[in-house]
């Protein structure tokens, strides 16, 4: 993925599943150093070259700088480089809502460029990421009124997935009914798990004459995710809820509980337990 307001940070899954659950993310040389260190694009595979050769399971933080909420300076490091010496570091924690996209090390040292018709809408809609679910998302409407819990009465937001950064939604729950509308692009796929141990795969898109829908209701209390059928660009979709939706009734599920529940759908399961050991969105979160 190549843009200019875009740094990059050597992580570990651990690592980010801990920021998943504080809240914000922060490393060893925060403490250490007073800042984070991140890359430019073409220093990353230098940078793991000379510190991490030796170390597996790494995944690399895609983050958009106009997102950022602490200090960024570009300076150099304590050792030369012999490479552009201007290395970004941020002076306090990351917010994870700059995190745009997280793809591990093998697979983007690999990575194409992100398709001109993808970026431009996520340029368009300013699409933040849901905490611990990772999807593109922008809220568009949050009822001023409110339910006796203090819920709003009802929610709307605009969603996508795309391959290219990948944006999924993980295996969550809801405790109201949640209704899904598809505004365009490329076809995709609801996996709903139900209590009583049945499944459905939902095909949405906008061709009904092809068994595509254009709008489902997930009933309450279902597990759901979703991902665009493979090939595709993106998938542009809407979610509306009533009573409205709360990061504080939000519930991830952990891979290895589903798939002894769910056998059948391990594949799809493990493909898409983005959110770790991660269960609960931030305290106050709200879409």
């Amino acid at each position: 993925m190549i843009n200019n307001n875009y740094i990059y940070n050597i992580s570990t899954k651990e690592t980010l599943e801990k920021a998943n659950k504080i809240g914000k993310y922060e490393t060893e040389s925060l403490l250490t150093d007073g800042f984070i260190h991140f890359s430019k694009l073409h220093q990353v595979k230098m940078v793991v070259n000379k510190f991490y050769d030796d170390i597996t399971g790494l995944v690399v933080l895609v983050v958009d700088t106009s997102k950022l909420k602490e200090e960024l300076k570009y300076e150099e490091p304590s050792e030369p480089m012999n490479l552009d010496n201007s290395f970004p570091h941020l002076y306090g924690p990351l917010n994870l809502d700059a995190i745009v996209d997280v793809v591990e090390l093998s697979l983007f040292l690999e990575k194409n460029l992100i398709h001109p018709d993808t970026k431009a809408m996520i340029e368009h809609y300013d699409f933040d990421r849901l905490p611990v679910e990772g999807t593109y998302f922008k809220s568009t409407y949050r009822s001023t009124m409110k339910t006796s819990k203090g819920v709003p009465c009802g929610t709307a937001m605009i969603g996508m997935y795309c391959a290219e950064p990948l944006s999924v939604s993980c295996f969550h729950r809801l405790p109201y009914d949640e209704i899904w509308h598809v505004y365009g692009g490329d076809p995709f796929y609801l996996v709903l798990l139900n209590s009583d141990g049945t499944s459905k795969n939902i095909l949405m898109g906008t061709n009904p004459l092809e068994g595509q829908k254009i709008q489902f209701v997930i009933p309450a209390h279902t597990w759901q995710a979703g991902y665009m059928m493979p090939g595709g660009r993106f998938s542009l979709f809407g979610c509306t809820m009533a009573p409205g939706f709360t990061g504080a009734e939000f519930e991830a599920g952990i891979a290895k509980d589903l798939i002894l529940k769910y056998p059948e759908w391990k594949k799809e399961i493990v493909c898409l337990s983005v959110n770790g050991e991660a269960t609960k969105m931030p305290e106050g979160f709200s879409k």
